[in-house]
């Protein structure tokens, strides 16, 4: 488990969720007996719980007195074990985050749940929320909308910043030539924040806005001057922490 101090809070534990394919680990942590409610946390391609920018939103979470549930999604160079990296598809995350919610949802019937998602993980849980009169809330940071507004910003850092897309991450690169999620989030009821740094080159500002703007129920937006793509640090938590009031949470 890791070592960050979010899963060092009292009574945090590592479970095993099985799927269909593979067991998924998941860690849990919350800061009372009795919470609010639980957010499955879905990290973004190569991420992991335990990053610095995962660790903020567990911790904004936690001190609004929520369960955090957050997996080690498949395909993840950042979670050894989990499969070669290249495999990485948006389905494969979209498939094993539904069996994680399901899987919340049985354990703990009786409180709410909520979405929370960074960069591809938002691109997860805004897919996971359509249609879903359940949620609580939705909350994204740095979220993907469409594969053609990733692909227009890897362009502008350069051939490079493509071709590493196109080495890394084959499978991945040819979803974003269709994926868009702007239908799905239309049909989502839950109330739907986003946080996003300003400065980030791969969801531009632009980009998370216009996630924010095609949620049904977008109820929160903030941009950080001086943040990129994995915000962190006090005004990030402080954001957050405004972002979750916002949505009830």
């Amino acid at each position: 488990m890791s070592t960050l101090p979010w899963t060092r809070t009292k009574g945090a534990r590592r479970e095993m969720v099985m799927t269909g394919t593979a067991p998924i680990a998941v860690a849990v942590a919350a800061k009372t007996r009795e919470p609010v409610g639980t957010v499955v946390l879905i990290h973004g391609r190569n991420g992991a719980p335990d990053q610095p920018h995962m660790a903020e939103i567990a911790r904004a979470y936690l001190s609004s007195g929520w369960r955090v549930a957050a997996p080690e999604l498949p395909f993840s160079s950042a979670t050894p074990g989990s499969g070669p990296a290249d495999q990485f598809t948006l389905a494969s995350q979209r498939d094993a985050g539904r069996q994680v919610l399901a899987w919340v949802r049985s354990a703990w019937p009786e409180t709410p749940v909520a979405l929370a998602g960074h960069s591809a993980g938002g691109f997860t849980v805004g897919t996971l929320a359509a249609g879903d009169a359940g949620l609580h809330h939705v909350l994204a940071v740095s979220p993907v909308l469409s594969g053609q507004r990733m692909l227009e910003a890897r362009r502008a850092l350069g051939p490079e910043a493509m071709a590493e897309l196109e080495r890394e991450a084959p499978l991945y690169r040819q979803e974003l030539e269709t994926a868009d999620i702007a239908d799905g989030l239309a049909n989502a009821p839950a109330p739907v924040a986003v946080v996003t740094g300003r400065e980030d080159g791969l969801v531009t500002a632009a980009h998370a806005k216009a996630y924010f703007r095609a949620a049904r129920n977008g109820t929160f937006f903030a941009a950080l001057p001086g943040q990129h793509h994995c915000p962190a640090g006090l005004a990030c938590a402080a954001m957050l922490a405004a972002a979750l009031a916002a949505v009830g949470a």
